[in-house]
């Protein structure tokens, strides 16, 4: 009998739904899970992050992501591009989607409508894991499969608050030994709900508590309660509680009003907190443009 030394797994090759890369910095790229958020910089922003999660463990989770998105003012609408890489053991997931949000101005509030669409590259390289009994053979990887999905968002932000609905890649897809096959099943939806609210503070400065609430078919909902605190014009620091997974501390230094730079280090509340050494992850953003010297509580939509 075969025996491989597989120290993570998180889907098998032989059924697999559609896969959301876990971020914890999304609060600062909120584009990532929501395409309705393309453009809320109000800029031409780039902004680029590399997760490793489980230090420690071999085969843990990594996660390199980048976005570019700008509103086209004269039309309404914003337009994005983001990519990313994802590795898991020895299956590695990259994809390319493009972003486009229609955006109504209202008296108070700004209401938002996205689209993305694109391609994610698959294979796992199993010929790459361990194999025990040496008389069993090497075993093969899967053929590159190349499947499309798509997101769709809606959120309302204003200066104070903002509310925020999504499904991102709602398509699912399975392996049959033989190739990859896209499916489309209500049970694979990863629906979004978020909000959170901006309260002054000490000399105006800014307190921000948000809520993420991920809710899957058949599955137990699942939860992200978020508090940032501005505590200098340069920085705000901030705790994340993810209900019957992780605590994450993230911080973030601007030092010019165009540059941000976020760090955030997430510990799991399992049984595995005792074999690694946490979730990193580092994050740079850049926006060509800086217009206002408003800090809107829609950087924490998603």
């Amino acid at each position: 009998m075969r025996v491989l030394i597989v120290i993570l797994i998180f889907f098998s090759v032989a059924a697999r739904a559609q896969y959301v890369p876990i971020l914890s910095q999304y609060m600062f790229n909120d584009m990532a899970l929501n395409p309705a958020n393309t453009g809320n910089q109000e800029a031409l922003s780039i902004f680029g992050n590399y997760r490793a999660q489980w230090v420690g463990i071999p085969g843990a989770p990594t996660t390199q992501t980048l976005s570019v998105h700008s509103p086209l003012k004269s039309l309404n609408s914003a337009v994005g591009l983001q990519f990313f890489a994802d590795q898991i053991g020895v299956n590695r997931n990259t994809g390319i989607y493009g972003s486009y949000a229609y955006r109504i101005r209202m008296k108070t509030a700004r209401l938002s409508f996205g689209l993305s669409g694109g391609i994610s590259m698959l294979r796992s390289r199993n010929s790459q894991l361990q194999v025990n009994d040496q008389g069993d053979g090497s075993l093969t990887d899967t053929p590159l499969g190349i499947l499309p999905d798509f997101s769709f968002g809606a959120s309302l932000n204003s200066e104070k608050y903002f509310v925020s609905f999504s499904l991102p890649m709602f398509l699912g897809y399975s392996f049959d030994g033989a190739k990859f096959k896209i499916r489309h099943d209500i049970h694979d939806y990863n629906f979004m709900l978020g909000g959170g609210y901006a309260f002054n503070y000490s000399n105006d400065k800014q307190l921000k508590p948000s809520l993420l609430l991920k809710y899957k078919v058949g599955a137990r909902p699942q939860v992200d309660i978020n508090l940032m605190a501005e505590l200098h014009p340069m920085i705000e620091a901030g705790i994340s509680y993810r209900t019957e997974e992780a605590i994450i501390g993230l911080i973030k230094i601007s030092p010019t009003k165009q540059l941000s730079i976020m760090y955030s280090f997430g510990m799991p509340l399992t049984a595995i907190s005792y074999r690694q050494y946490g979730s990193h992850e580092l994050a740079l953003r850049y926006n060509f443009i800086f217009k206002t010297q408003i800090s809107s509580p829609r950087y924490l939509a998603w």
